[in-house]
């Protein structure tokens, strides 16, 4: 071939090649326009096109995982991130490694997902908290609730049916089912119509019937979904699109971001007058409400300014005069890097919500935080699947709830479920024996407290086997049991109650002692609203440095308490200032700080009828300001 033809020829082939990638550039951009507007169907169409022609980049690449992750499509979106991680390594962010483990474990790869948690938190530099513990999928299918589902027959096929909660007798929930309009609205996220609102009724078997749309105003054109009614039914806090007073507002991206409302109650069954409310913002989304069973914090999910991860767990006071207080981020110990979204409040106080930032089974797996306990575990299953598990609700006095999930579909076909928690009918028995000569010591008395040393129920020991027994332990709950008998020690247990149904036996052992210390340690005694040590309190302390400086082997635990007058908080500081004033001349006394122990009680532990509004004489109120002596180690 001539060489000048040849270069020209060349010169052709490269000069068309720069236009073809040119060209899929283009295409790139116009997906990532749609991506940016949440339109990821239209997004990955464009995408998979420019893939099948041979282009290839990270960004690429991590559209179009991040798209198909989006719409709960995790076996393709480990196909496109495993792609991104194998091609694009240096360029694979914290995000994306995030978001390739968590569909990792939605398909149950699970030891490549912790791999690529631990080349995110090598990339975040994260010493700290690990949101994932390899040990997580054993334990949580070790300890499957007890819980029986069921697939509600108000589903509708090829249809998203989700958000159930409670209305009154009757359960609301969203769905995008076509319901006989003129004109369908399909949404470009997931290429389903827009979500409305509707309301059936739930027979006794747990199954919803006749399902009709909220009536009202509630309902528009656009997107409305995740509901909560109050307390007192006559205010409805729900999702929508930013569409308000006729008008659909976006962010600067041109993006539709979600917004929470209120209706009001009118006439009959319908609400209206729907207002916005304050704290939305165009620029982010605030959506999922979710009232506290006193009406009087308001939970939802956001990315808004300050959130950890995609999207966090947010709170706001409900005040008296129909404002609202300043929106408070939940924390670090609920949320993570990834999405915490749909709570829910249960009559039992306890927070469920769902999150795919943790190491569950799968998706979005449904999680439950005890604000007293400070403790955040995994629901487990049946509810959690290796799909995403969402949108829970409980009736924690029934044991009846509903949940969303999309296990049995397309990835996006969700569907309620209803389950029932099976009845939990535990025995606690307490056995009480010497600890030398393993004898019963029927007549012990033995009293069951919670972790809070609220005595819940006493007794004593009965014959033959020194046997006391409590018949209704709450399950999943800890308590204290503590035996005492005259010439022994008094000894405490904790014994933790099971989730399933089940008799726990305890034994509790008690050592004799070579003088009865409780006769000659008694309390000592407060002037009412003072914590100073008087002179006769001051004699009865004397004997105990006597008997503790002659019996270097016990301890003892310092308990002080107040009378009943006087607002709870404060009792409470008292009887800590009582304690510490007690302690404190003990050690100027020459006891050792590390042989004391002890609390206040405030008024929770009244020896005598003197409770709030009770008329009593000052010498009964002076029995229960005090402070009592329980002798260890002895």
């Amino acid at each position: 071939m001539n060489l000048r033809y040849y270069g020209i020829f060349l010169l052709v082939f490269v000069l068309n090649a720069s236009q073809v990638v040119v060209a899929q550039e283009r295409e790139v951009a116009k997906g990532n326009k749609k991506f940016n507007q949440y339109a990821f169907v239209d997004s990955q169409k464009i995408y998979l096109r420019v893939a099948e022609s041979g282009y290839e980049s990270a960004d690429l690449f991590s559209k179009l995982g991040d798209s198909f992750y989006y719409n709960a499509d995790y076996t393709e979106a480990v196909s496109w991130y495993d792609k991104l991680v194998e091609k694009y390594t240096e360029s694979v962010t914290p995000d994306q490694y995030f978001r390739y483990a968590q569909a990792l474990r939605a398909v149950e790869q699970y030891d490549e997902s912790d791999k690529m948690i631990e080349r995110y938190q090598e990339l975040m530099d994260a010493s700290g908290e690990s949101y994932y513990d390899p040990n997580t999928i054993k334990k949580i299918r070790s300890e499957r609730q007890n819980y029986t589902i069921n697939k509600l027959n108000v589903n509708a096929a090829g249809y998203s049916d989700f958000a159930p909660a409670f209305y009154g007798e009757r359960l609301l929930f969203a769905s995008t089912r076509d319901t006989g309009t003129f004109t369908t609205r399909i949404h470009k996220w997931n290429n389903q119509p827009f979500l409305d609102l509707y309301v059936g009724t739930i027979d006794d078997t747990g199954q919803v019937n006749l399902a009709e749309k909220l009536k009202g105003p509630v309902n528009t054109e656009f997107h409305e979904s995740t509901a909560t009614l109050s307390p007192d039914g006559t205010a409805l806090y729900f999702t929508r699109n930013n569409f308000t007073a006729d008008q659909y507002r976006s962010d600067s991206n041109k993006t539709n971001k979600l917004k929470l409302y209120k209706a009001t109650k009118g006439s009959g069954d319908t609400f209206g007058n729907v207002v916005e409310l304050p704290f939305n913002d165009n620029s982010f989304s605030t959506a999922h409400p979710s009232i506290s069973p006193d009406g009087k914090v308001l939970y939802f999910a956001s990315d808004r300014p300050g959130t950890l991860g995609e999207s966090d767990l947010w709170k706001v006071d409900l005040n008296e005069d129909g404002s609202f207080g300043d929106v408070e981020n939940l924390g670090g110990t609920i949320n993570t890097p990834g999405r915490e979204t749909f709570p829910f409040v249960g009559k039992n106080g306890k927070l469920y919500f769902s999150t795919d930032g943790r190491g569950g089974l799968g998706g979005l797996d449904v999680y439950v935080y005890d604000f007293e306990k400070n403790e955040l575990s995994n629901i487990g299953e049946p509810i959690n699947s290796i799909k995403d598990d969402f949108t829970f609700i409980y009736d924690t006095d029934s044991g009846n709830g509903f949940f969303a999930s999309n296990r049995a579909n397309d990835p996006l076909d969700d569907d309620i479920y209803s389950f029932i928690r099976k009845a939990c009918e535990s025995i606690l028995t307490v056995n009480v024996i010497d600890k030398e000569t393993k004898e019963p010591l029927n007549g012990a008395l033995v009293g069951i407290r919670d972790l809070e040393n609220e005595l819940l129920v006493s007794g004593e020991a009965i014959v033959p086997d020194a046997t006391f027994i409590y018949e209704e332990p709450e399950c999943g709950e800890n308590y204290l049991a503590r035996a005492a008998m005259e010439g022994y020690t008094t000894a405490e247990k904790m014994v933790e109650i099971p989730e399933e149904s089940t008799e726990v036996g305890l034994v509790i052992e008690l050592e004799r002692i070579k003088i009865d210390l409780g006769k000659f340690i008694k309390p000592i005694y407060f002037d009412f609203d003072k914590s100073f040590i008087r002179p006769d309190a001051a004699a009865e302390l004397d004997i105990i440095v006597k008997y503790m400086k002659e019996l270097p082997e016990i301890s003892i635990d310092v308990r002080s308490h107040t009378d009943s007058r006087g607002n709870d908080a404060y009792n409470l500081a008292l009887s800590e200032r009582r304690n510490k004033s007690t302690i404190e001349y003990l050690v100027a006394n020459g006891i050792s700080r590390d042989r004391l122990t002890g609390r206040g009680y405030g008024e929770t532990q009244l020896l005598n009828k003197c409770s709030n509004g009770v008329n009593c004489t000052e010498e009964e109120h002076q029995l229960n300001r005090r402070s009592e002596f329980i002798v260890q180690g002895y």
